[in-house]
């Protein structure tokens, strides 16, 4: 499972063209220009985009289920924007294979544990009759009792490792979420760590956005934003719940993280990597 960063990716993007924007509208011409004065740079601080911040909509929680093992893939029961319950089957691997070794570590497993068992009778019965047996023969037969005793442990942890990967050749969801890419096809080989799906939370949506630094007092934790998205008409409201330790020295900007309070209207609609506009709001007591 690996933390995803499109979010991030696309919020990176939104703030470079903010940026680019706010370097031309500095930049100066070849007209000479007096130097603002300290009433002027106040003015110029205090000017904000009256569309809100640039922000972008991601899932807090998200992730990519990926292969435990080198198998081929069976059937993949899943499709873009799928919902799916905690424990839904969403790919089945090939374990037939896995089958077959956990089988044969069974028997070996079993030998192993006779072998050891009869070890430990041998050094018992020797110990108790030690004064006819040589000092040898009774150390051999201790010895020979811990080995198979340690190598029945290895067959048996062998037999529950390959347990848990047939179990594994079920690729299931950890969390009721909605599948947001499908990556393979039936029929094709993966391995350990190869992704096959990525699945997100559909009911945990978040916004980042970013403040640029001359504004960063203005949105604090546990304050409301209004965020508005393009493919709703109706606005979202927003509970800030992170707020970064410090301005981004590339950007100038201040990077916030709201939690999502959604109208019923956006629960079928939005999509995490949605942008965002996001202006501070009073909050509303229910």
């Amino acid at each position: 499972m690996r933390v995803i960063v499109i979010a991030a990716s696309l919020l990176a993007v939104a703030l470079g063209a903010l940026v680019a924007a706010r370097i031309a509208r500095d930049e100066p011409t070849a007209e000479v220009r007096a130097a603002p004065t300290p009433r002027a740079r106040a003015d110029q601080k205090a000017e904000a985009d009256p569309r809100g911040f640039v922000g972008v909509i991601f899932a807090r929680q998200q992730v990519d289920l990926a292969a435990d093992v080198s198998a081929r893939v069976m059937d993949v029961k899943v499709q873009l924007g799928t919902p799916l319950k905690k424990g839904e089957v969403v790919a089945s691997l090939d374990a037939e294979s896995l089958r077959r070794e956990l089988s044969a570590a069974q028997a070996a497993a079993r030998a192993a544990r006779v072998a050891s068992t009869a070890a430990r009778e041998r050094a018992e019965r020797y110990s108790k009759h030690s004064e006819a047996i040589s000092g040898d023969e009774l150390s051999n037969s201790e010895s020979e009792s811990k080995v198979s005793a340690a190598k029945a442990a290895e067959a048996g942890a062998r037999v529950d490792q390959l347990r848990v990967l047939v179990e594994r050749a079920a690729i299931v969801a950890p969390f009721d979420g909605v599948v947001a890419a499908r990556y393979v096809d039936p029929g094709a080989m993966v391995t350990p760590g190869q992704p096959i799906a990525r699945l997100i939370s559909g009911d945990d949506l978040w916004v980042r956005f970013a403040i640029p630094e001359e504004q960063a007092g203005s949105v604090k934790v546990k304050s409301c934003v209004e965020v508005k998205v393009d493919a709703q008409q109706a606005p979202a409201r927003g509970l800030v719940e992170m707020v970064a330790p410090q301005v981004d020295t590339q950007l100038r900007m201040l990077v916030v993280e709201a939690q999502l309070q959604l109208p019923e209207a956006w629960k079928e609609g939005l999509q995490a990597g949605l942008a965002a506009r996001v202006q501070p709001a009073p909050c509303i007591t229910p």
